[in-house]
Formats: structure tokens, sequence, C-alpha cells
């Protein structure tokens, strides 16, 4: 397979864009995947860099492009505004040099819409290799936009997590604009975390075990994931601590009855199961049938018994409430939020997000809660988690707990590391290097 360079990377990263903004940052990793699917391995990260990293810095690129040259980006076409950020991106953020970021990209846009395009592009381009954007933004008077703007994202975002966060806001912006590290959870129904440790170090990878969780390993430097030792075999997945917590603090023991709520494409599913060594009777539900054949895939090559698919929504189907009412040891309800606790992992989550969302979401999570309340067995353990920073999604759902009649149970296991507050648990990026979560435990 022959290596791409210059123009040919930055056509694809393009391509990916201009899809991404024509379905208004809904989506952006089924275009990354469709256009990088057959590169080499180092193309791949090359175009997911660029492609992923001017998404991530959007409102950056376009504030600067426009104090740069005066032009109104929002009165050009898509594919034109892409070719300029994405030239932007790589002027601003990264090692190469600029004649080569602006000359590929032009030519690379010439194929998508002519020379006379190009000859705009190139020339606006230009202007930016010595714009200094950090003094532009720093002439910003109010404070909430000036961050808004140079770290990119949402002005109302910004707001409002500084109404959360106060001090700790800049660092929780600088953390969601980095790129994401490598996390591998031990598949110990396949393989021991020491002889998986053991194999990574026969093969020369470089990584580091998690300090608390030991199933986790970070791989460090830039690898393919296809290239890890067991990745045919089922011996790890994919996954962030973050979400291997939500599964770790529920705390799964064998012979237990257990329902994973939100459960595809069974990340959560698959490390419950093997925290309960395979000896569990799990019913992973999910409202999305493909998201579900997923799960059932995942199961299958990680060699995980005993879980019953059911797609279903609990909060509405009452023949399975009654099927399964108070049955259950314990229930993960792992549920469908705003998700900005992972924007460092899907930056156009920056620009796809509301209010009106983050509130619906709320309403959607206290009737899972309420459902997932009949089906647990007296003394039933219920953990309720999101990735979201919002807390609509997280501490404002506490008294609704309490109303139901719950009793917190506390999260003493993780105390020294993790500085829980009794029942309640946050954790971010920039504090314990995972992605943005909320928890919180109950008992019937």
């Amino acid at each position: 397979m022959t290596t791409l360079t210059g123009w040919k990377t930055r056509l694809l990263a393009l391509k990916v864009l201009i899809s991404t903004e024509r379905e208004k940052f809904k989506r952006f990793k089924p275009f990354l995947d469709k256009h990088t699917k057959n590169l080499p391995p180092l193309d791949r990260a090359f175009v997911r860099e660029i492609a992923s990293g001017t998404v991530r810095f959007l409102k950056l690129l376009d504030f600067s492009i426009e104090k740069a040259t005066g032009k109104n980006l929002m009165k050009q076409k898509i594919p034109t505004r892409n070719a300029l950020r994405l030239a932007a991106y790589q002027l601003f953020f990264t090692g190469i040099p600029p004649y080569a970021a602006v000359n590929e990209t032009v030519e690379a846009f010439k194929r998508i819409a002519g020379r006379r395009a190009a000859g705009f592009v190139n020339a606006v381009s230009k202007k930016l290799i010595d714009f200094d954007y950090k003094s532009a933004v720093n002439e910003i008077k109010d404070p909430i936009e000036r961050l808004a703007v140079f770290h990119s994202f949402e002005n109302w975002m910004v707001k409002r997590w500084h109404s959360f966060y106060g001090q700790n806001l800049e660092p929780l912006l600088e953390s969601l604009n980095e790129v994401a590290p490598l996390y591998l959870r031990v598949n110990t129904l396949k393989v021991g975390v020491n002889d998986f440790l053991k194999l990574l170090e026969s093969e020369g990878f470089d990584f580091e075990q998690h300090p608390f969780l030991e199933e986790m390993v970070r791989i460090k430097g830039r690898i393919a994931v296809e290239e890890l030792p067991g990745y045919e075999s089922g011996f790890f997945y994919i996954q962030d601590p973050a979400s291997y917590l939500a599964a770790y603090l529920l705390e799964p023991k064998p012979g237990e009855k257990i329902l994973d709520v939100g459960a595809a494409p069974g990340g959560k599913t698959t490390a419950i199961a093997a925290l309960a060594k395979n000896r569990a009777e799990i019913y992973a539900v999910d409202i999305s049938r493909s998201r579900m054949e997923l799960l059932e895939e995942n199961c299958r090559k990680l060699g995980v018994k005993n879980v019953k698919p059911v797609i279903t929504d609990i909060s509405e189907d009452k023949a399975f409430i009654e099927e399964h009412k108070r049955t259950f040891d314990r229930i993960l309800i792992d549920a469908p939020c705003s998700a900005t606790g992972v924007i460092r992992r899907h930056p156009e989550g920056k620009w796809n997000k509301s209010l009106s969302l983050i509130k619906a979401n709320a309403s959607i999570q206290r009737e899972l809660i309420r459902s997932a309340v009949k089906l647990l067995k007296p003394g039933g353990v219920l953990l309720f988690s999101v990735c979201s920073l919002e807390r609509e999604e997280g501490e404002s759902h506490l008294t609704f707990f309490k109303k139901l009649k719950l009793k917190p149970q506390p999260f003493d296991e993780v105390k020294r590391f993790l500085h829980p507050d009794d029942n309640v648990l946050r954790v971010f990026p920039y504090r314990n290097g995972m992605d943005g979560f909320f928890y919180t435990r109950w008992n019937v």
C-alpha cells in the first residue's frame, strides 16, 4: 500500500470537514472512518489529527481568519471556509512548515473547487502565516468571551461551567482540548493482567498501568490498535478509566442478576461480566438495534457469557418491569446525556449541544431512575452514571433519589484516590486523567 503524502491527505481531511459541517456537526467519526479506512496507520493518524484538530479549535480558527483578513467567513461556501480553517489549524497548532501547510491545502482544495477558488484560499491563507492569534484574543474585553474564543467553546458553555467549577474553569477547558490518551482494559476472561503486560513488554510497547484500576493500561506513543498483541483474540477492550469505573463501582459479584441500562456497544457490560468472572446473569438493555449488534459482537470477541440483550426502553416497557420487578441485585444506569465530559474524544460535541438538550436528557434520566427502582430487589444497589459535566444531569438528581426513598451508599473503596463526597463522585480530565463523569450510588 502506497503512503499518501502532501495534498492527498489534506484532501481527505477536507472531505471529512465538509461532510461534518453539512450535517451540522452531529457526526464526525463516521466520516473520518469512511475516508481513512484504507490508509496506512501513519496517514490515517495524520488525517485524524488535522481534521479533528480543526473541529476542536473551530471558533478560534474562525475568529483568527476574520481578524487577519477582514473576511466574513460565514459568507463563504462550506468547502472554502473549511479549507481556510484547515490551513489555519496547521499554521497555528502543528510543526508543519508554513509553505507546506498552505500549498498542500490549496492544492487539495483545487481538486474540490477549481483553480479560481483555490487562488482565493491561497491569498487568504498567506495572511495567516504571521498572524498572532494570542494577541488578537487578548484584546477581547469580556473575560467569558475571551476564554470561549481562546479555548474554542460556545460562550454559554463557558459561562455555565464558570458558575459550576469557578477557578477550575481554565484547567477544565484546557484538558477538554487535549487529545485523550489510549487506554485498554485487559480482558481478564481471556488473559491475566500480568501476562498481558509481559506480552506488551516483550513486543516493545511503551505503557503504564493505571495507579489503582489494575486492569487499565495506558499505551504511550502513536500506534494503531490493530498492532497490539491480542487484538484479534479479544485480550483487551479500548475503554477510558472513567467508563470502566462505572462497572467497577457497581461491584458486581458472581451469581448475581444484574441490569445494565444504556448498555450498547458493550464496554460496561463486558467489564461487569469480567468483574463477576463470567458468572453473573446480565441483562443488557438498550433502545438501539444497530448498537446492540455491536454489543453482541463485542461479547463474542471477548468471551463474555450469560448476557441477555434486550432492545427496549425500561421507562416505557411495562411488561419488562412486571416480569423482572424487584429481582435485580444490581442496576447500572449509564444514562443518555449531553456527553460534555467526553468532548476531548468527540470535539464535534462542542458545536452540537444546547440547553434544551440538557434539560430533555435530565427528564429522560429521571424516568429511567424511576423505572429502575421498581426492578431492584430489597437491599439492591443502583449506580447512576453520565459522561456529562452538567449539574442538571448529575447533582440535580440527588433530591429525586431521596424522594424515591433510596439510601446513599458511600464510595469508600475509592476514597483514597478520588475523594468522593459520600455517595457522589465527579472525575475530570485535568484532575484525574480520565473523561468527565458523574456517579452516584444508592441502596433500596
